[in-house]
């Protein structure tokens, strides 16, 4: 519960809770100093960490190195030995106990070999299951004889032994005519005087990896046999964390030996450890011994690379990878120890820190509240909230003006936001800062662009007012020397004195759009004096000058579209003499009929009602049902005669030719015929001038598409058209790329060749290159038909066509100019209010019944405004008298045509009967015959 004023507690400053926030810093240092211990001690375990790499590296090199030496002892010995010279099996078995004593000194020898130059075959080697109790195998001998067989014939048998090398028994042979000569091993020591290494290899007869070491006897050769096994063995007993990885590597890469510590001993393989591949990959130059590498799987890992003396002259190199989680476990320990003592500390002092801060932050809940109340528009009255700490006490008072204060302006902003009009806007300005300042004058006054000054002013009654001679006090001026608000004392006629407060009205830019002016009588607690209230007037003003300034953008973008509207309306009519006051007249008799709708009180049309915006959409779309045809061209929307296109003038110039070759060939055969019946050879000429002459007339008036071709027309158009006529000329000179597109592939003979009067060529056919917007189930719902042809310009075609001047290719391409329509204005970024614009400009071609284009609505699926453009582009086609195909109608034709549409369902029965009935025609009679008036 909030003190009240007489009580108020004692205020402290703010040092208070700072000190609360000291002791969170002391807790931030000890949690710095435990941190930098966990560094510290992982940067000992690092340094240990490759102490103990160097160390393991050294033993593994110790090991090859003693390895080695224990193989070059023992072919000291065998060549001391008469093993070499050994004739038969039973004289070979004499030195197992010297041979079993050679693997038994150094557990990285896994087998002893002889080979005799007579291809006789001796090894010993541990056998492949371990010893164990009883008289079980310890030792294995394969054994090729020089018997009697031949030597590619010779078995290599098995003999196993015990531990003491006591016979145990046979095995099956390992395989028939084993060679020993033709070994890798053997040809190598053969070849040289010197101990030789093989390279890395599969032991034929143990199947496991490792090298030999041989040396040639004489026409002996004694093999040593060290299996890489046995050295992973080794490097898995020198891990350094249970995780450890260690591959021993060749030169080349191969993986030679391997240890994984959580595993065991791996046998020797592909190398392919990700980790330790790309260590190796690092460069050499400038690189760590000990490398820093991460796994996706695994996290962190230390690598460790060292060169190793490889067996013969090969480099080696041991890498080992440890990863960071076993290294650093000691490290973890100690961090996971500090954060649970910090956290002990936090539990331990989290009862007292929260009961203090709670005490501290209460005030500062309540005013949380508040604020979140005043971001969510809630301005509910509440108790001030009061805190000992002085500065959110001060917090809490401007927190509760603020709040008044926004409410009462954001009120005040509705009620701008709400002014219809600039007078309107007025009003509410003079009305908000007289209900603030409790002033008994207020004057408001905009400034408009043609016009001097819009004012308004309001006061109490009272017949004592400020003086009306501001000019003479210098407050005209005032709005123009600086930002404001001015604050200047007037004195009245009367002796009173007027404490006057003139704040202008400025947009973004500074320009001043008008002023706001507050009067009150002089006195020291006079409220146009107090800062907030000057403060709130100013921002008062501010708002006014953006919803002024609003209303002037909104009015200038208004006329910038109707601008643009008019604008492409008139481009459409300037497009086409014929048509040039189409899409003026239209506008003007769609309104009519719209507001007559709209005044109807009674009838089925009594619920029509357009507000603001509903008739602005129908202007717009009025304006623009026809913006479509900018697509269209001006030859068929101006198309008098049936032949009329856009005409190529070579095929004339091409003509010209041909009539004057003729008339050079006909006076020379004038002047070299002779002794003819010059009467009859002139009535035959007469006859054929007057045939062609009737017939060329027939031709022009089927031409000009005045009347209906009946049958008989087309059949005499047809045998006219048969007339034959020889061309002389190639008709492929000089015509456009386009053109000679169109006549590839089309045979043509070459001059002088007959060709018919009339002709429709495949040249004359233009192919329709995107017909999309007319598939079913396009995205406009366009239900229209496509010809398959854009134009087709063939001349009898043409001359074919039974009403009018149009083909149905060019009547589609006019009947086009709707679906450009809709498409132009769907495309544009259109607000809600006028979305209904592409709908009610493109349905002035949609009929009641459903036949309509381009698709296809029903009465009941067309709005209002859509059928009332029906009827105004339909009457002021049937009146216009620039149409160049047909005469204009009178009045009485026009709406006598429009009841038979009416009765056919083409038109909306209750528009027309009104449109009659209001004479709303004679909105579009300065446009018709005035006869019909």
């Amino acid at each position: 519960m909030a003190n009240p004023p007489s009580a108020r507690p004692l205020r402290l400053p703010l040092h208070i809770p700072v000190a609360v926030l000291f002791s969170l810093l002391i807790l931030g240092v000890g949690a710095t100093i435990s941190l930098y211990h966990y560094h510290a001690t992982r940067l000992l375990l690092e340094v240990a960490n490759e102490r103990l790499f160097q160390k393991l590296a050294d033993d593994a090199r110790t090991a090859l190195t003693e390895s080695e030496r224990a193989v070059r002892r023992s072919f000291v010995l065998l060549s001391a030995s008469s093993l070499a010279d050994a004739a038969g099996r039973d004289e070979r078995f004499r030195f197992l106990p010297e041979l079993a004593g050679l693997l038994s000194a150094d557990p990285l020898i896994d087998s002893v070999m002889v080979g005799y130059g007579d291809g006789a075959f001796f090894l010993l080697r541990r056998a492949d299951p371990p010893a164990g109790e009883g008289n079980e195998a310890a030792w294995t001998v394969l054994d090729a004889g020089s018997d009697d067989a031949e030597p590619h014939a010779r078995p290599l048998l098995t003999y196993y032994f015990d531990d003491a090398l006591r016979f145990l028994g046979t095995g099956p042979a390992v395989s028939a005519g084993f060679e020993p000569r033709l070994s890798d091993w053997y040809r190598r020591a053969a070849a040289s005087d010197k101990l030789v290494v093989t390279p890395p290899y599969d032991f034929q007869h143990s199947h496991a990896r490792g090298v030999t070491f041989a040396r040639r006897n004489g026409s002996t050769v004694f093999g040593i046999n060290v299996n890489f096994a046995a050295i992973s063995s080794l490097l898995s007993r020198h891990s350094v964390t249970p995780s450890t990885r260690m591959r021993l590597v060749a030169g080349d890469r191969t993986l030679l030996a391997s240890a994984a510590a959580a595993g065991g001993a791996t046998a020797a393989g592909p190398f392919g450890d990700d980790l330790i591949t790309r260590a190796l990959d690092a460069p050499a130059a400038g690189a760590p011994p000990t490398l820093r590498m991460f796994d996706p799987a695994t996290g962190g890992w230390h690598v460790s690379l060292a060169p190793m003396p490889g067996f013969g002259d090969e480099d080696w190199t041991l890498a080992v990878a440890a990863p960071d989680d076993e290294i650093f476990a000691e490290a973890y320990r100690q961090r996971q120890r500090a954060v649970l003592f910090t956290v002990a500390a936090v539990l331990v002092s989290f009862p007292l820190a929260w009961a203090l801060s709670r005490l501290l932050t209460k005030p500062l809940h309540r005013l949380s509240g508040v604020a979140h109340s005043v971001s969510s528009l809630q301005f509910r009255q509440e108790a001030q909230t009061h805190s000992v700490i002085l500065e959110v006490d001060q917090l809490a008072g401007a927190i509760a003006m603020m709040r008044s204060a926004i409410a009462r302006f954001l009120e005040l902003g509705r009620d701008l936001g709400a002014a219809r009009d600039l007078h309107g806007l007025l009003r509410q300005v003079r009305a908000g800062a007289r209900e603030v300042t409790g002033a008994p004058w207020c004057s408001a006054s905009i400034l408009i662009a043609g016009l001097d000054e819009l004012e308004g002013a309001d006061g109490t009654g009272t017949d004592e007012r400020p003086p009306d001679d501001f000019e003479a006090e210098g407050l005209s001026d005032l709005g123009a020397q600086g930002d404001g608000p001015f604050s200047v004392k007037l004195a009245a006629p009367g002796g009173t004195i007027w404490h006057v407060l003139l704040i202008p009205l400025r947009n973004h830019e500074g320009e001043i759009l008008g002023t706001l002016l507050l009067a009150d009588r002089f006195a020291p607690d006079c409220r146009l004096q107090r800062s907030e209230v000057v403060g709130f007037l100013s921002a008062l003003a501010g708002s006014a000058a953006i919803a002024l300034e609003n209303q002037r953008l909104l009015a200038g973008r208004k006329d910038l579209l109707h601008g643009v509207m008019r604008l492409v309306a008139e481009a459409i009519d300037a497009k086409s003499p014929y048509t040039g006051g189409h899409c003026r007249r239209v506008p003007r008799i769609a309104l009519s009929l719209a507001r007559a709708a709209h005044e109807a009180g009674t009838g089925p049309l009594a619920g029509y009602r357009l507000d603001p915006s509903g008739w602005e959409a129908l202007q717009i779309a009025a304006w623009m049902h026809d913006c479509g045809k900018l697509t269209t061209p001006e030859y068929v929307i101006d198309k008098a005669t049936k032949l009329e296109t856009q005409y190529d003038r070579i095929h004339e110039i091409r003509t010209r030719f041909e009539v004057l070759k003729r008339d050079a060939e006909i006076g020379y055969w004038k002047g070299v015929a002779g002794g003819g019946d010059e009467v009859a050879l002139r009535a035959e000429r007469d006859l054929a001038w007057r045939t062609l002459d009737e017939e060329f007339a027939f031709v022009a008036r089927c031409n000009r598409g005045g009347e209906t071709m009946a049958a008989g027309d087309l059949e005499r158009l047809g045998r006219i058209a048969q007339h034959r006529w020889t061309r002389t000329l190639d008709d492929t000179l000089g015509l456009s790329n386009a053109e000679m597109e169109r006549r590839d592939g089309s045979p043509r003979a070459a001059p002088p060749a007959e060709e018919t009067l009339l002709a429709d060529r495949p040249e004359h056919v233009i192919p329709r290159r995107n017909s999309a917007r007319f598939l079913p189930g396009n995205p406009w719902g366009f239900v229209m038909q496509a010809p398959d042809a854009l134009y087709n310009r063939g001349e009898l075609y043409n001359l074919s066509v039974a009403r009018g001047t149009l083909t149905s290719e060019e009547r589609f391409k006019i009947n086009e100019h709707i679906v450009e329509t809709i498409v132009m204005l769907g495309r544009l970024p259109l607000p809600p209010d006028l979305a209904s614009v592409p709908e009610i400009a493109g349905g002035h071609h949609e009929t009641m019944d459903g036949r309509g284009y381009p698709r296809g609505l029903k009465r009941d699926a067309m709005s209002v405004s859509a059928r009332i453009m029906a009827i105004a582009d339909i009457f002021e086609a049937l009146t216009a008298s620039d149409r160049p195909y047909k005469n204009a109608h009178s009045v009485d034709e026009a709406l006598a045509i429009m009841e038979t549409m009416r009765s056919r369902d083409a038109i909306d029965g209750d528009l027309f009967d009104l449109f009659v009935a209001n004479e709303v025609w004679r909105d579009c009679v300065d446009q018709v015959d005035n006869a019909s008036t």
